[in-house]
């Protein structure tokens, strides 16, 4: 099931044992930027030229092609990143954090809730999880939007047509709070698509390649 205007951020702190889920839905604003990376990125003419001179190595087809209108050869080098900016607001009345308080009592606040409470508060625990999180392809933060869920909050339990959030990375955010827009506050915050580590030891072979090198240099 789609979530059409409603997404919702999980945050993952404490090593996992903390979840903060961030609704975010007012003014809800997405947009996605795809930037590929090529090995080969629009080389026709110098391509040929460089083979000609002094091999024919180039099959005919290529050698004999029609490459003078800037046009040229691409080979995408499986690169490149796919990111979400997303535009919102979020008012008291949205889901903000754990779920640790109580969220018909606005004056139960603590550092991983703050739904039901004040502007202020929501923007502080917001940040708090950010600066705590480890956003990377460990799977720390997921994003609900779209097709891109698992039912989790269609209020259908139906999955969207990918069947789970997109894993994340957080790259930037911003939250202000406005005195002058005393019923919500506002923000922006642009996520990486980002693939998941397998299941092995990546810290340790990262520290038996560090080994490795430090007896290669000392054996120099």
């Amino acid at each position: 099931m789609t979530l059409r205007s409603t997404a919702y951020l999980e945050i993952d702190i404490n090593g996992g044992d903390t979840t903060g889920v961030f609704e975010l839905r007012e003014d809800l604003s997405d947009t996605g930027d795809v930037t590929k990376n090529y090995l080969l990125s629009n080389r026709g003419q110098r391509f040929r030229e460089a083979f000609d001179i002094g091999t024919d190595l180039l099959p005919d087809d290529v050698a004999d092609a029609d490459l003078e209108n800037r046009k040229g050869y691409h080979v995408d080098g499986g690169s490149g990143h796919y990111q979400e900016t997303l535009s919102f607001a979020a008012s008291p009345g949205d889901e903000w954090g754990d779920g640790s308080t109580n969220p018909d009592d606005p004056d139960d606040i603590n550092k991983t809730d703050a739904t039901g409470s004040d502007l202020i508060a929501m923007k502080q625990v917001f940040e708090w999880f950010v600066t705590q999180s480890k956003s990377d392809s460990s799977g720390g933060t997921r994003l609900h939007i779209g097709e891109w869920n698992d039912g989790t909050y269609s209020g259908t339990g139906e999955a969207g047509a990918f069947g789970q959030p997109m894993p994340v990375a957080i790259n930037e955010s911003s939250i202000t709070y406005d005195p002058d827009k005393p019923a919500a506050i506002e923000g922006s915050i642009t996520l990486t698509w980002t693939s998941m580590f397998p299941n092995v030891d990546l810290q340790g072979s990262f520290d038996s390649g560090l080994n490795d090198i430090a007896d290669f240099v000392q054996d120099f």
